[in-house]
């Protein structure tokens, strides 16, 4: 996973798995950051979040309520 990659997720619904072992599921992912910037912006439960991105294990799309098959 490189930052480019996630970049195209930017104003998506995402779930994270992050390298602790816990998950951050059904967030916003405002921002990937840029050249040196090494967290993901995050909107979650009302509040901003920022990961490190070295945390960062997998980041998918969430399927929203209603889109799933």
């Amino acid at each position: 996973m490189t930052k480019t990659t996630v970049q195209v997720l930017e104003g998506r619904q995402v779930s994270l798995a992050l390298r602790d072992g816990t998950r951050i599921d059904d967030c916003q992912l405002v921002s990937a950051g840029r050249t040196s910037t090494e967290t993901l912006w995050l909107f979650t439960n009302g509040a901003d979040v920022f990961v490190s991105f070295a945390d960062v294990l997998d980041v998918w799309e969430a399927v929203a309520a209603g889109r799933a098959a």
